[in-house]
């Protein structure tokens, strides 16, 4: 069994998980998204095979570049996990900052574990998502889509995304 101190943002990353918007926003169409896994997610065994479980995360985000520049997010998302891989089932998250205000829906997701010497060190993930809602300076962000890949940079759940926006 994986433990969740070492898959700490792995569903986070998701949002990092829906990190995405469209360039007709901005000239700049990429962004950074600095995250933290917020609580202690803990693996949900399904009890139909070994290493098959879901993570249910909470995340908080900072985002550099792009059109939701000064933005912060916070969101939520479930994985499934397969082993050393998982697969997004979920995720959805608001971003503000003051004047604007956006909310978006997870697409598609996947993400695959680390490891070195038989023991997890971090993971890898990319997908993509959609945008629900869009106001203030963020009102063309509606219904626009775009994609994303993250990987974990230190402990206790800190990862980063890097979002494509289309």
């Amino acid at each position: 069994m994986y433990s969740m101190r070492h898959l700490s943002g792995v569903a986070a990353a998701t949002i990092a998980v829906a990190a995405f918007a469209p360039s007709a926003v901005a000239q700049d169409s990429t962004s950074m998204w600095t995250c933290q896994y917020v609580g202690n997610e803990q693996p949900e065994p399904l009890g139909d095979r070994e290493g098959h479980f879901l993570t249910i995360g909470l995340y908080t985000c900072r985002i550099d570049g792009g059109p939701l520049n000064g933005g912060v997010a916070t969101g939520t998302d479930i994985w499934e996990w397969d082993g050393p891989k998982g697969v997004k089932l979920s995720d959805s998250g608001v971003v503000r900052k003051p004047g604007a205000t956006a909310a978006y829906s997870g697409g598609t997701g996947t993400a695959t574990l680390t490891m070195a010497d038989g023991k997890v060190t971090g993971w890898t993930g990319s997908g993509s998502g959609k945008w629900l809602l869009g106001t203030g300076a963020w009102a063309s962000l509606l219904g626009k889509s775009g994609t994303w890949t993250a990987k974990t940079t230190g402990p206790m759940g800190q990862f980063s995304a890097n979002a494509k926006f289309e």
